[in-house]
């Protein structure tokens, strides 16, 4: 069953439009009382506009289990900005050319400046969980604070993996090995997170605000959500229209990331054909030949990799829509609880 469009298209719209509006706010402040050209540099990747996911997955938590989007607005966009810093690093490190439709931000301004504006950006989110305290009270922003500590510690912790396999040249990696960094890289910053911001945002002040053992079911959740999500981003990698997507076609190729569909070939292909896939993937990106890219691409159509992910997918589809139907309170039944249930099949409707 296809999810319920119109739902989770109003919900991530309402997203988007209230983080726009908290972004103008904040960088029409940082230009009136800091170096303004470095704001314009900033503001840049978040208004290419995106899906607005994790922002989305926030505020929909947040009232999901009684609050409201004002008190979740400061912690989605700063999710939002985490985000952006995380992406303005990533292209660099993958040496990526095209990000929302245009070219990336270290083509435009060069590497140095890139790298800059990340790390401002990741101040600026700094800043905006920081002004929780005067809203949601010193308790509820610190717990907010050790999320997204962990959050991002995951996060670069899973980026080193995935850059240690390139660097290392290491492609006896099994599927284990891909969700064991998926997990860190994508599910943490993806799903995890926002769901945890989200509810901690919107569940009661003082001593009621949840307790670790209170929001595993949600770690368990976003597990599951996230591989799926990062295998469907993957396959559209492959698959996209990139127009549509956002990214070049085949850029995972060009950049050899280890993704299950790229994981599985190596493992099955004829001796022949992983030969040829393992010098082209050893080939540093601006060597690498445009035919050999596309022949790789073909052949891991033809040889049933990119549908070996699929099943991969959906596989961890059904596992978290079984964990999702037994959430139970702090969540009430409402549009932000089935925009939540309905993300989990907008993740995979993207690559049927």
């Amino acid at each position: 069953m296809a999810h319920d469009e119109a739902l989770v298209a109003r919900v991530l719209g309402e997203a988007r439009e209230a983080v726009r509006g908290e972004l103008e706010r904040l960088f029409a402040e940082r230009r009136r009382t800091g170096y303004g050209p470095l704001y314009d540099v900033l503001a840049d990747y978040p208004f290419r506009e995106g899906k607005g996911l994790r922002p989305a997955i926030c505020f929909a938590a947040c009232r999901g289990v009684g609050g409201t989007t004002a008190q979740a607005l400061r912690t989605a966009t700063a999710l939002e900005l985490f985000h952006n810093a995380f992406l303005t690093h990533d292209d660099v490190e993958d040496v990526s050319e095209f990000r929302r439709g245009g070219a990336t931000l270290f083509q435009e301004h060069g590497v140095p400046a890139a790298i800059n504006a990340g790390d401002a950006t990741n101040v600026l989110a700094l800043g905006m969980l920081l002004d929780n305290v005067a809203s949601l009270g010193v308790r509820k922003a610190l717990l907010l604070l050790r999320e997204v500590e962990r959050m991002a510690r995951e996060s670069v912790e899973g980026q080193a993996m995935e850059l240690a396999w390139i660097r290392r040249e290491v492609f006896d990696l099994t599927d284990d090995d891909y969700v064991r960094m998926a997990y860190k890289k994508t599910c943490w910053y993806t799903v995890i997170a926002p769901l945890r911001l989200g509810v901690i945002c919107g569940a009661p002040p003082g001593p009621d605000a949840p307790l670790d053992d209170e929001l595993l079911s949600l770690l368990e959740l976003g597990h599951f959500a996230g591989i799926a999500f990062q295998i469907c981003d993957d396959l559209l990698n492959l698959e996209g229209d990139p127009a549509l997507y956002g990214k070049e076609q085949g850029g995972d190729l060009w950049e050899g990331k280890r993704t299950v569909m790229l994981v599985h070939f190596v493992r099955t292909a004829p001796d022949a054909d992983r030969t040829r896939a393992l010098d082209l993937l050893r080939t540093p990106r601006p060597l690498k030949r445009a035919d050999e890219v596309r022949w790789l691409r073909e052949r891991m159509i033809e040889h049933g990799s990119l549908a070996y992910g699929r099943g991969v997918a959906e596989a961890f589809y059904a596992r978290a829509l079984a964990v999702d139907r037994a959430l139970g309170p702090p969540f009430v039944e409402n549009d932000d609880r089935r925009f939540l249930r309905e993300m989990l099949r907008y993740v995979i409707d993207r690559i049927k």
